[in-house]
C-alpha cells in the first residue's frame, strides 16, 4: 500500500487543493461512489471537489517529486497540497486492491513454477543464470544445475535460504551428501524439500528472493530473484525445446549471460 500506482492521478486546475483522480473507475460512472461530471475520463476519489473543464493531470509520484514532498506513498499522512479526502479514499482503495492481489497470490503459491536469475554477490552485472523449476523440482535438483554454472564444489558447506538469510537461514537445506557428512538433523536434506516447500514458507513470488551461501569459514554468497511466475505447463514447454542449456527431470537453465 505504500506506493502510488499508476491507476491514480493528480488532476491540476482551479481550487485551494488538487483531487486524485481513480482512471480505472467506469467511464459512465455505473461503478462509482461519486459523480465525476465533466472533466475528462475517470472519477476523482471524493465528492467535495469539482472537475476541471480542461484539466492536466500528472502522476502521482511526479507530483510529489515537484512539490518537494517525502516519498512514503499513500502511507504518509496526507500532503497541504492534495485534498485530504481524496487521499483517504485512495489509500483504502490502494489497500483493498493490494489484499485482492494477496489473496489471489495466496491462492496459487505451491502450485506455480518460477524463473529464478542466479547471481553472485559483487558479479551480479557480469554474470547470471536463468533456471526455470516446477512445484515439484526439489532443491537437490536446483542445487545441481546452480553447480553447473558456479565454481562450487563439495569440500565446503553450501546452504540454501530465503531473502538474503545466508548463514542465517531459515531453511536449513544442505545438498544430501552434505547433510549425511554435517550429522545435524537441525539441518534438512535438498531432496526433500520443493520449490512448491519453498514457496509456501516464503509467499515466494515475482521480486522475491532466494539465497545461497557457499563455505561457512570464508563465505561466497549467491541469491536468485523471482523474475517471472509460470503455470506448470509453461514449463513443460521449456523443458521440451532444444533451447534449453541444460536441464534436469522437472527444471532447467534456459538463459544466461557470461562474461
Amino acid at each position: 500500500m505504500s506506493e502510488p500506482t499508476d491507476r491514480f492521478v493528480i488532476e491540476i486546475g482551479s481550487g485551494t487543493v488538487v483531487h486524485i483522480i481513480d482512471m480505472d473507475a467506469d467511464q459512465d460512472g455505473s461503478n462509482s461512489r461519486f459523480s465525476f461530471g465533466i472533466g475528462g475520463p475517470g472519477e476523482v476519489m471524493c465528492s467535495h471537489g469539482n472537475r476541471h473543464p480542461r484539466p492536466q493531470h500528472v502522476a502521482v509520484s511526479e507530483f510529489l517529486a515537484h512539490h518537494d514532498i517525502d516519498k512514503d506513498g499513500f502511507d504518509r499522512d496526507t500532503p497541504d497540497e492534495i485534498c485530504s479526502y481524496c487521499w483517504s479514499n485512495t489509500r483504502e482503495a490502494v489497500g483493498n486492491e493490494q489484499n485482492e492481489a494477496d489473496d489471489d497470490i495466496s491462492e496459487q503459491i505451491g502450485t506455480v513454477g518460477y524463473r529464478l536469475r542466479w547471481k553472485q554477490k559483487g558479479r551480479a552485472r557480469d554474470e547470471w543464470y536463468d533456471i526455470v523449476v516446477k512445484p515439484k523440482t526439489t532443491v537437490a535438483e536446483l542445487d545441481r544445475l546452480v553447480c553447473r554454472f558456479t565454481t562450487l564444489d563439495d569440500f565446503h558447506l553450501r546452504m540454501y535460504g530465503l531473502e538474503d538469510e545466508y548463514l542465517e537461514s531459515s531453511l536449513n537445506v544442505l545438498p544430501d551428501h552434505q547433510y549425511e557428512e554435517a550429522g545435524d538433523r537441525s539441518y534438512t536434506r535438498a531432496s526433500e524439500m520443493t520449490t512448491a516447500d519453498v514457496a509456501e514458507r516464503a509467499t515466494l513470488w515475482d521480486g522475491d528472493r532466494l539465497s545461497l551461501v557457499y563455505d561457512f569459514g570464508t563465505p561466497s554468497h549467491y541469491y536468485c530473484i523471482v523474475k517471472e511466475v509460470y503455470e506448470p505447463a509453461e514449463i513443460d514447454e521449456f523443458l521440451e525445446t532444444d533451447n534449453v542449456i541444460t536441464s534436469t527431470d522437472t527444471a532447467a537453465i534456459v538463459r544466461e549471460k557470461r562474461p
